[in-house]
């Protein structure tokens, strides 16, 4: 549903009704309060998308006290204050307060329609952010960096120009390339996508573009390529870098001129999407001669960079408990938590793999452990309860090794070395607190 609802708080019941009519019209729902006490009545019974709220409205001694209280109760509600007396001292307190915007009395009912309909953009923005996060599968974050490329990913499906994807290996490239389809004019049908790096380098044009039956030695039929299946659709190019130069120059020309052709076949018209990824740094393969810069600069209409997950550790611990569920409803298995310490340990890693090795492991954990609760050192035991090395690098960082000896430590000093008792308040298995005692060495005398 794309409605947006607004309620009107005035004291003016001329101006409600002139105002509420004006809002109908231009396809809006509209509804009025002439006081604060019926303006909470009908917040509390319906879900409101805009509060027009005039700052000095009877019942309270101004719109600001209804202001801070609509803020904390309606945290996503915008509000555009108004006022017959307002000053620019008023708009910077009302903004400084949490309203979205600020209009002055007089209103002219065209200049009122403006401020409406872009907070109503941004209404209709954050709802399509909404149905991106549940339609773009594994694609979780809910930290600024990944909020960020979920906006990105929403204006991108918009337009018809060429994306380019980059990041990492593992940050979800291919999942942003997916919800940029679904999102796009394209979105009811298959996307078509290859990867580069898995085609022979003497075949790619053939794979790419097709050919006739007798374009050469060997081609007994005629043959479709990947552009031809990508008709009317989205075609996903997976690690571009590995694309030969000499195939480059082909792609290129499907990018400017929209054309296609099979070897020993005439010209045809593309009508494709193309969407690329590489976690290869394209500037600097331009400037190695590498890669064409001229399909550079076309391939990077639109640019989406996702993070590695490393520079946006909020969005672990939402991912592992996305993988848990995402795993539990494949093996039909009932959902495991994830202890508060084992949380600290998994913000504390590296994730040079990014999701892709967080999903690993917290799959592993789940297979291997036999608790409800997984602790930090269920994330540590290979298939077949083989003990983790801790020394290898990139494995668990120094800091929390040491963390990990001094906490045990203390908690065994604390017990007077009772291994079942400190297993008990770190929450472990004693055959598990063994294992750790073990690999990181620690003494059981005082």
């Amino acid at each position: 549903m794309d409605e947006i609802r607004i309620l009107l708080v005035d004291d003016d019941a001329t101006f409600c009704a002139l105002t509420s009519d004006l809002l109908r019209k231009h396809g809006f729902i509209a509804e009025t309060a002439l006081n604060t006490l019926r303006a909470r009545e009908i917040l509390a019974q319906g879900t409101f998308d805009i509060l027009m709220l005039d700052l000095c409205v009877p019942a309270l001694q101004d719109g600001f006290g209804l202001l801070d209280e609509v803020r904390a109760k309606y945290p996503n509600l915008l509000v555009l204050m108004i006022s017959g007396e307002g000053n620019i001292s008023d708009a910077v307190h009302a903004i400084k307060n949490g309203a979205s915007d600020f209009i002055e009395k007089p209103i002219e009912p065209e200049h009122l329609l403006v401020r409406i309909q872009n907070l109503s953009e941004r209404i209709r923005g954050e709802r399509q952010l909404k149905k991106l996060e549940q339609s773009a599968i594994g694609m979780v974050g809910v930290s600024d960096a990944m909020k960020k490329v979920f906006g990105q990913i929403v204006s991108a499906a918009g337009y018809d120009l060429p994306v380019l994807i980059t990041g990492e290996t593992g940050v979800g490239k291919e999942l942003a390339s997916r919800a940029v389809h679904r999102l796009s004019k394209f979105g009811g049908r298959d996307m078509v996508s290859i990867n580069c790096a898995s085609v022979p380098r003497d075949l790619f044009e053939a794979e790419l573009f097709g050919y006739e039956k007798g374009a050469f030695t060997g081609a007994v039929n005629s043959y479709k390529g990947y552009f031809e299946f990508a008709r009317n659709t989205s075609f996903f190019l997976d690690e571009i870098s590995e694309l030969p130069i000499d195939v480059q120059a082909k792609l290129l020309r499907v990018l400017s001129e929209g054309e296609i052709q099979r070897i020993g076949s005439k010209v045809g018209i593309a009508d494709t999407r193309i969407i690329s990824a590489s976690n290869q740094d394209l500037q600097a393969a331009v400037q190695n001669g590498r890669f064409r810069e001229a399909l550079f600069y076309r391939l990077n209409s639109i640019r989406i960079h996702i993070p590695p997950l490393r520079q946006h550790s909020a969005d672990i611990v939402p991912l592992a408990g996305h993988f848990i569920n995402d795993f539990c409803q494949r093996q039909h298995t009932l959902p495991k938590e994830i202890s508060p310490r084992a949380q600290v340990w998994l913000t504390e890693q590296k994730w040079e793999g990014n999701a892709r090795e967080l999903k690993n492991c917290v799959e592993r954990a789940m297979i291997c452990s036999q608790r409800s609760v997984l602790e930090a050192d269920d994330f540590l035991i290979l298939p077949g309860g083989e003990e983790a090395d801790t020394t290898s690098e990139g494995t668990l960082r120094d800091s929390l090794r040491k963390y990990e000896t001094h906490l045990i430590r203390e908690h065994l000093k604390a017990n007077g070395f009772n291994i079942s008792q400190t297993a008990k308040q770190l929450g472990m298995d004693k055959s598990n607190l063994c294992k750790r005692i073990r690999a990181l060495g620690i003494s059981l005398q005082s």
